[in-house]
């Protein structure tokens, strides 16, 4: 059954046309990623610079299901690149973090997404040097129905990043690259745009 990312959503089930067409939606992951990167990436826990591969299966799912994203960090941009695999990180105030008693970290964000709130709980294990392993679950308090099932991923640190890489570039199932940093400004520059207008008398 072919599987896909969407806007941080794994999608199954599709024809190899709507699967390449949700693949593209998945570039609007790091778009969500509207944040104040410097206060995140002084709350969140770092990963070791350089190449990550990051596995993510639904709860519960058989092996047959991993997605695989390929994640090019440094310390100034891994803020947004660690939380690029959870959906709805736009518009969100500062994260929590926990710590938790086996090693490892618990972030909540509280975000609003065309005036919805998503509210995401992530929990990393492990050792972000080398190896780390979580549980993502997202809420949408207006729109239960909705909510998407619990994800597990596992993170591990391949080495340098590829030739022609850039930090913040993530490489995608079907061969595409998007940079999270290059979204988020012609994101904040679309929405600077917008206020601007808006305030206009």
């Amino acid at each position: 059954m072919p599987t896909s990312i969407a806007g941080g959503h794994l999608v199954f089930g599709l024809s190899a046309a709507h699967s390449d067409a949700s693949m593209k939606t998945f570039a609007t992951l790091a778009l969500a990623v509207v944040v104040n990167q410097a206060a995140w990436a002084q709350t969140l826990p770092t990963r070791k610079a350089g190449l990550w591969e990051v596995s993510i299966r639904p709860e519960g799912a058989a092996d047959t299901a991993v997605l695989k994203v390929l994640q090019c960090t440094d310390r100034a941009t891994d803020a947004l690149t660690l939380m690029s695999i959870a959906p709805g990180q736009e518009n969100c105030g500062k994260p929590g973090v926990a710590r938790l008693k086996e090693k490892g970290h618990r972030i909540r964000t509280a975000c609003h997404v065309h005036e919805q709130r998503v509210d995401t709980v992530m929990e990393l294990k492990g050792d972000l040097m080398s190896r780390y392993e979580g549980r993502l679950e997202t809420r949408y308090p207006s729109m239960v129905s909705q909510t998407p099932p619990p994800k597990v991923f596992e993170g591990r640190w391949l080495g340098e990043c590829r030739a022609g890489m850039r930090p913040g570039d993530m490489l995608l199932p079907n061969g595409v690259t998007v940079n999270v940093v290059d979204d988020r400004r012609r994101a904040e520059e679309r929405q600077d745009h917008h206020d601007h207008k808006g305030h206009k008398h």
